[in-house]
Protein backbone atom coordinates (compact mmCIF):
# COMPACT_ATOMS: atom_id res chain seq x y z
CA UNK A 1 0.00 0.00 0.00
CA UNK A 2 1.75 3.30 -0.82
CA UNK A 3 0.24 6.60 1.02
CA UNK A 4 0.15 9.72 -0.59
CA UNK A 5 1.16 12.98 0.86
CA UNK A 6 0.07 16.38 -0.10
CA UNK A 7 2.64 18.58 -2.33
CA UNK A 8 4.51 20.56 0.19
CA UNK A 9 5.01 17.20 2.17
CA UNK A 10 6.10 14.98 -0.98
CA UNK A 11 8.66 18.29 -1.57
CA UNK A 12 9.90 18.23 1.51
CA UNK A 13 9.99 14.36 1.69
CA UNK A 14 12.39 14.68 -1.36
CA UNK A 15 14.12 17.55 -0.48
CA UNK A 16 15.11 16.25 3.37
CA UNK A 17 16.05 12.81 1.85
CA UNK A 18 19.07 14.46 -0.14
CA UNK A 19 20.51 15.70 2.92
CA UNK A 20 23.27 13.82 4.03
CA UNK A 21 23.00 11.98 7.41
CA UNK A 22 24.84 14.15 10.40
CA UNK A 23 22.68 17.22 8.41
CA UNK A 24 19.44 15.64 8.30
CA UNK A 25 20.14 14.60 12.01
CA UNK A 26 21.05 18.36 12.64
CA UNK A 27 18.10 19.29 11.22
CA UNK A 28 15.55 17.03 12.78
CA UNK A 29 17.45 18.40 16.24
CA UNK A 30 16.62 22.08 15.19
CA UNK A 31 13.16 21.65 14.77
CA UNK A 32 12.40 19.50 18.33
CA UNK A 33 14.61 22.65 19.86
CA UNK A 34 12.07 25.22 17.85
CA UNK A 35 9.47 23.29 18.74
CA UNK A 36 10.25 22.61 22.11
CA UNK A 37 10.63 26.34 22.39
CA UNK A 38 8.06 27.64 20.95
CA UNK A 39 5.43 24.89 23.09
CA UNK A 40 7.17 26.94 26.31
CA UNK A 41 6.55 30.15 25.00
CA UNK A 42 2.23 29.54 24.65
CA UNK A 43 2.33 27.51 27.48
CA UNK A 44 3.68 30.52 29.75
CA UNK A 45 1.65 33.04 27.84
CA UNK A 46 -1.30 30.53 28.80
CA UNK A 47 -0.32 30.43 31.87
CA UNK A 48 -0.31 34.23 32.52
CA UNK A 49 -3.97 34.68 31.08
CA UNK A 50 -5.58 32.23 33.08
CA UNK A 51 -4.43 28.87 32.29
CA UNK A 52 -7.45 27.65 30.38
CA UNK A 53 -9.67 25.89 32.12
CA UNK A 54 -11.28 23.89 29.73
CA UNK A 55 -9.95 22.84 26.31
CA UNK A 56 -12.06 25.37 24.10
CA UNK A 57 -10.71 28.26 26.64
CA UNK A 58 -6.95 26.43 26.51
CA UNK A 59 -7.63 26.43 22.19
CA UNK A 60 -8.43 30.20 22.20
CA UNK A 61 -5.41 30.93 24.48
CA UNK A 62 -3.07 28.72 22.37
CA UNK A 63 -4.23 30.43 19.29
CA UNK A 64 -4.26 33.85 20.85
CA UNK A 65 -0.69 33.47 21.69
CA UNK A 66 0.42 32.70 18.46
CA UNK A 67 -1.45 35.98 16.83
CA UNK A 68 0.64 38.43 19.24
CA UNK A 69 3.46 40.21 17.71
CA UNK A 70 5.15 39.38 20.95
CA UNK A 71 5.33 35.55 19.40
CA UNK A 72 6.05 36.46 16.01
CA UNK A 73 9.53 38.73 17.46
CA UNK A 74 10.03 35.64 19.67
CA UNK A 75 9.93 32.89 17.06
CA UNK A 76 11.64 34.98 14.79
CA UNK A 77 14.91 35.38 17.16
CA UNK A 78 14.62 31.73 18.54
CA UNK A 79 14.98 30.58 14.52
CA UNK A 80 18.07 32.55 13.97
CA UNK A 81 19.52 31.22 16.84
CA UNK A 82 18.99 27.68 16.20
CA UNK A 83 19.42 27.57 12.82
CA UNK A 84 23.20 28.87 13.74
CA UNK A 85 23.67 26.63 16.88
CA UNK A 86 22.97 23.58 14.55
CA UNK A 87 24.01 24.69 11.41
CA UNK A 88 21.35 24.17 9.18
CA UNK A 89 19.67 26.35 6.50
CA UNK A 90 15.85 27.55 6.79
CA UNK A 91 14.85 25.42 4.00
CA UNK A 92 16.16 23.26 6.01
CA UNK A 93 14.36 23.29 9.11
CA UNK A 94 10.92 24.05 7.19
CA UNK A 95 11.08 20.73 5.30
CA UNK A 96 11.45 19.06 8.78
CA UNK A 97 8.67 20.90 10.01
CA UNK A 98 6.68 19.99 7.58
CA UNK A 99 7.65 16.32 8.36
CA UNK A 100 6.52 16.81 11.96
CA UNK A 101 3.21 17.82 10.74
CA UNK A 102 2.20 14.53 9.17
CA UNK A 103 5.14 12.48 11.14
CA UNK A 104 3.26 9.08 10.93
CA UNK A 105 4.95 5.92 10.69
CA UNK A 106 4.20 5.36 6.77
CA UNK A 107 5.99 9.15 6.05
CA UNK A 108 9.00 8.00 8.10
CA UNK A 109 9.34 4.66 5.74
CA UNK A 110 8.68 6.69 2.91
CA UNK A 111 11.75 9.26 3.90
CA UNK A 112 13.82 6.29 4.49
CA UNK A 113 12.98 4.64 1.68
CA UNK A 114 14.02 7.39 -0.19
CA UNK A 115 17.21 8.04 2.17
CA UNK A 116 18.37 4.45 1.26
CA UNK A 117 17.54 4.94 -2.45
CA UNK A 118 20.01 8.42 -2.39
CA UNK A 119 22.13 6.49 0.06
CA UNK A 120 21.82 9.32 2.62
CA UNK A 121 21.49 7.05 5.76
CA UNK A 122 18.31 6.21 7.34
CA UNK A 123 16.97 8.62 10.55
CA UNK A 124 15.35 7.73 13.33
CA UNK A 125 11.50 9.73 12.98
CA UNK A 126 11.30 9.95 16.86
CA UNK A 127 14.27 12.18 17.49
Amino acid sequence: MTTTFDEATTAAIAAFAELDFEKAVQAMRAEADYDHERDQWISHYIDEHGGGADDAEYDALHAQAQATPEYAQFVDAVRREILDYFGVADDQLDWVIQLRNDDTDELWVEVNGRRNVLRTGEVRGDL
